[in-house]
């Protein structure tokens, strides 16, 4: 009996292992980490001075950000510094004069008719993950049932980072943060 009863717990315990093992493993990531699955708009651009507009696209209500994502392609701490992510004395010791190289104003518009718009905090605002980097340009409350068009004018030559494949991306507030 006691040999039958260790045979049966033994198996028991396999099958247990063998499920935990052959199991596909849970992540725990968040939806920034696919900000491009979530997003309203998620397109490539160029940090060139210049404006970028984004394709029309509904909303519901509520609120959204617009954001600016690169890739981590340099040293932390130089990219923090072009990018305007900087949050404390510590983090913006070692940046130049130059810096940030991403300065913007945007608008939000439906109809034609400008609904919203500002300009990016020159530090701060931003988040950063192991491969990527976010820089908040700006935040608008959609209203259900319409269409909105950003417009992103780049008001400073940012094209180095133009090899850390920027996105502009518009996204539901509660999907990134």
């Amino acid at each position: 009996m006691d040999r039958m009863f260790r045979r049966k717990r033994f198996g028991t315990i396999a099958w247990t292992l063998g499920m935990f093992l052959m199991a596909p493993p849970v992540s725990a990531r968040t939806h920034k980490d696919f900000p491009e699955k979530y997003a309203d708009v998620y397109i490539p651009v160029s940090l060139a001075a210049g404006t970028v507009r984004t394709p029309e696209f509904p909303v519901v209500v509520e609120a959204y950000d617009i954001l600016i994502q690169v890739q981590r392609t340099l040293p932390i701490g130089q990219m923090i510094c072009m990018m305007g992510a900087t949050s404390n004395p510590f983090e913006s010791k070692n940046c130049t004069s130059a810096d940030p190289l991403l300065q913007t104003e945007w608008t939000v518009s439906n109809e034609g008719r400008v609904v919203a718009h500002g300009s990016n905090a020159p530090s701060g605002g931003s988040s950063i993950a192991k491969d990527r980097i976010w820089k908040l340009v700006g935040s608008f409350a959609g209203e259900a049932g319409k269409k909105y068009v950003v417009e992103v004018k780049f008001t400073k030559d940012g094209t180095p980072l133009n090899g850390a494949e920027p996105r502009l991306v518009v996204i539901k507030h509660k999907k990134f943060w």
